[in-house]
Parts: C-alpha cells; structure tokens; sequence
C-alpha cells in the first residue's frame, strides 16, 4: 500500500533530520497518537488564544488567553505525523486542518505555523487547510494550502479583538489574486447576528472574487451563553439544555442563508474539510456530509492494497471487498488498522463476523 511505503519513508528522512532526544519528544507529542477525524488531523500552532471571542470553546476546555508557540519544530511536527499510525501520508492522505486551539497567524505563532505547512507541504504532501481571522497577505506554501477565512458577521461585534471582518475579506481577496485557495468560512452562524447581515457580507465577498463559502454550526456550553448574552445574544430558544462543559449544537437551520448565497453564485460546501478536498481537486466518502469532491477520483480497486497492509500487519486470510462507497472487511481489525485504511482511501470501512 503506497499509504503505507510513504509514511516509512517520511519517517526514515523525517527522522535523520532530528537528534535522539528530538525524535523522542516528537513520537510523545499528541500529534503522534491522536487519530484523525473523519475530516482530517488538527495540528496545533500554538496554545492557548487573547482573541477572546464571544463564542469560542477553547476557555471551557481548560485554554487561557496567554498564547504560547507549540514546542515542536517545524520538522518534529512533520515526523510527529508521520509516525502516527492513524495518519496516511501523502496527497491523497489524510487532510491536515491548521489552527484549533489559537489563531495561526498571531504575532507569537506566526512564523511557526508557516513553518508547520511548509514541512508538512515538503516532507509529507498531504492536502492542508488553515482556519483564520488573521489571513496574511502573502503566504510562501500558499499554491498547496487552502485557507479559509473565518468571519461570523460583517459587523465583527462578537470578536472586537479580531481583525475587522472586512480587513480579513480584503486580504484572503489578495491571497487569491496570488493564486492561492480560499473559501469564505462563516463560522460560527449566531442566530440574531449572522444571519441580520449576511446579505451585506456575502456581497463584499463576492465583490471580492470568493466563490466558495462554508457555514459552520454554533456550539454552546452555559459559559458561552452566558458571554453571548452579555453582547445581547440569546441562544436559549435554539438548545434544548445548557451543560457546565459539554457543548451542544444549537438548533438553527441555515436553508436561508444556503438559498442567498447559491443565488448570490455561490458554491456551498457542506463542512470545512469539503473545501480542502475541492480546493486540491480530490474526493472523499468518510462521513454523511458527502460524498464530496468528483468522486470518480476515488480509487475503489482497492482490495488487494488493503489485503497486503492487513497481512503486512499480520492477519490472515483476510476477506475484502468494495461495494458503492465502502471497504467490507470480514473479521474485526483494531482501530488503528480500520481508521488507517479509511484515511489512507477516504473510503468507510465496515466489519462483519466472519
């Protein structure tokens, strides 16, 4: 399996790259185990966010305002991935998503999360997506990274510490005219807020050159609420229950935001991963948003690759068959086997007894 091959070598190059104790960090850091969801790897560029927007999770998952560089060089993150035995490496592997816990492009994680991409571009060449409010107006991977730009209204009054909304618009329209890939992400859609001014900001992107937008679903926990509340925004009537630290989804339907932005010319796209597969020209059929992408791109002769990494791994006589859009495995794999072999064909596997 080439999935397989191309991990072994980026970690053999990988590897020479770094001292002992470099190579030992790197395998300990959780980019080394964490198993990728079916949209993609997370990778950190930074700990903790000064943003401090209204309605972000990271303070209830125990994150501060005092953001610190991730400790891994730009090439331990690189090996850090490719020893992990969830991830496949290469074009077609797995989606890497940059920025989670902080925003890349601050001050203080600038210049790593440039460093991040870049190696991964170089040594691993899996398709990257980077999530921001803070787009540089130059960015040196930016022909391999789609970026998405982060807005959630056109006011940008539940994020005063931010960038304007408009700044972040103007300067994702410059990465674009320097050819790079990027997609209009409004996340989160805040009932009351977003959708009062989303005919304006769909017009100024469109003015702009965006052809691509994403909305993305609010998640509450009481903390949000409550910081929500204090900027005039009541979400109780969209969640059935607030929890202390379990985010819930809150209940707003996008149909018409959905409906203005396909007759403003917009191509919607169902979930933030879907743009980093239609930005690199590829297909996936992981979860129930998709299939996205053409998916005559997706590989479906797929058996005997998946039978010689399951024998390689060391089951026998392994059954596999492909039938529409899913691996059938007859006999149970561990999870790491399974979650490989999704992400190494962005096709589900299922298990049967035998």
């Amino acid at each position: 399996m080439e999935a397989l091959r191309a991990r072994l070598r980026a970690i053999k190059l990988l590897g020479g790259l770094l001292s002992e104790g470099e190579r030992q960090a790197a395998a300990r850091d959780p980019h080394a185990r964490r198993p990728p969801r079916p949209c993609g790897m997370t990778v950190h560029t930074g700990i903790n966010c000064p943003l401090a927007c209204a309605y972000c999770y990271i303070y209830d998952m125990g994150f501060s305002g005092a953001v610190k560089p991730y400790p891994l060089t730009p090439i331990q993150l690189a090996y850090a991935i490719a020893v992990n035995p969830y991830v496949a490496i290469g074009a077609s592997g797995t989606l890497i998503a940059v920025g989670s816990v902080t925003e890349p492009f601050l001050p203080e994680t600038r210049e790593l999360a440039v460093g991040y991409m870049s190696a991964i571009a170089e040594h691993l060449g899996n398709p990257i997506q980077v999530s921001t409010k803070m787009p540089p107006r130059e960015l040196a991977v930016n022909q391999r990274v789609d970026v998405l730009v982060s807005i959630t209204d056109a006011s940008g009054r539940l994020e005063p510490r931010a960038p304007r909304p408009l700044e972040r618009l103007a300067a994702g329209a410059e990465l674009m005219r320097r050819g790079a890939s990027v997609t209009l992400f409004v996340r989160p859609v805040v009932p009351g807020v977003t959708d009062r001014e989303i005919s304006r900001l769909l017009s100024v992107a469109r003015d702009l050159g965006y052809s691509r937008v994403v909305f993305g679903t609010l998640r509450v926990t009481e903390r949000i609420a409550r910081r929500l509340a204090a900027f005039g925004v009541d979400v109780t009537p969209y969640v059935k229950e607030l929890h202390p630290r379990r985010q819930v989804p809150v209940k707003y339907s996008k149909a018409g935001l959905v409906k203005l932005a396909r007759d403003c010319g917009f191509e919607v796209l169902p979930s933030s991963c879907a743009s980093n597969v239609t930005a690199h020209g590829q297909a996936c059929a992981l979860c129930d948003w998709g299939p996205c992408g053409d998916v005559r791109r997706l590989r479906l002769d797929v058996e005997s690759d998946v039978r010689e990494y399951l024998e390689w791994r060391g089951y026998k006589s392994v059954e596999v068959y492909v039938r529409g859009l899913r691996i059938h495995i007859r006999g149970r794999v561990a999870r790491e086997d399974r979650v490989f072999v999704e992400q190494a064909t962005r096709l589900r596997v299922l298990e049967s007894p035998r």
